[in-house]
């Protein structure tokens, strides 16, 4: 399997989020909409902790050899405004997996502000001056990015700039109301993981006594290069996410170090 193509896995998880559904509630009574704490800093904050303590997620395989990331970095685009003609920008946000979830809404509103205002970085800019070039020029150019990349020597610059380059990407439809799609991923850079979300909806869910009750769930759809690492490390992984998930007071402090794997470890 020499590339993602062959190599690529989808993976549902059905995440309950009822319990987290009624902590936003409380935790958001008497804020300012603009301070609010929503399920996609929650998610932001889980999946960072996630890659810190289940570090194969965050490999990826080039020129079919296994490397591991340094850093922890999510990719996602933002939308500049709510319409078919907007504009959309790439946010690439380096994290810790030590962040709270106070400091994750603030870094990612940070982003999104900057975004939907026309704030550029000097990323941006470059990204921006090498789509404006003749379209030949450019296919050379990308070839030479490439090139680089299959022998470790593409430029930092060059990797900071393109949100390929990121430990995972992600996908957000729950805000626009929509279901999270089977999404392909990058042949191209080292995101090995691409994630969609769809939106929070009840569901019918049968319970430990055997009677059907409504919960809120979210459907979240993995895509995954398998070559990364095993399926059964994926999946303990997923069940890592769910039970911080159903915990997000711990998500409101810095994590006390637990053993790598652990479920419920934060």
């Amino acid at each position: 399997m020499p590339t993602r193509l062959e190599s690529t896995v989808y993976y549902r998880q059905h995440l309950d989020v009822d319990r987290l559904t009624a902590w936003l509630e409380e935790v958001n009574a008497g804020r300012a909409p603009e301070d609010r704490i929503r399920f996609f800093h929650v998610f932001l904050t889980a999946w960072a902790r996630l890659f810190r303590l289940r570090p194969e997620l965050n490999r990826f395989v080039s020129a079919r050899r296994t490397y591991e990331h340094r850093d922890i970095t999510f990719a996602f685009t933002v939308k500049q405004e709510m319409n078919d003609e907007a504009e959309e920008v790439q946010a690439l946000i380096p994290f810790t997996g030590t962040e709270t979830v106070e400091e994750v809404r603030a870094r990612v509103d940070e982003v999104l502000h900057r975004a939907r205002t026309g704030g550029r970085t000097g990323n941006d800019r470059l990204v921006e001056t090498l789509v404006r070039l003749p379209r030949p020029v450019v296919a050379g150019v990308a070839r030479t990015i490439w090139a680089l990349d299959a022998v470790n020597l593409l430029p930092r610059a060059l990797e900071d700039a393109l949100p390929v380059y990121a430990s995972s990407y992600l996908v957000n439809l729950g805000s626009l109301h929509a279901e999270a799609p089977f999404h392909h991923l990058y042949q191209r850079g080292t995101a090995s993981i691409f994630v969609s979300i769809g939106t929070i909806r009840p569901e019918p869910v049968v319970d430990d006594a055997g009677a059907v009750v409504a919960r809120r769930r979210v459907d979240v759809v993995y895509t995954i290069d398998e070559r990364a690492t095993d399926g059964f490390y994926l999946v303990h992984s997923s069940q890592v996410l769910q039970a911080m998930v159903d915990d997000p007071d711990s998500l409101t402090r810095p994590p006390d170090d637990g053993p790598a794997g652990t479920p419920g470890a934060t």
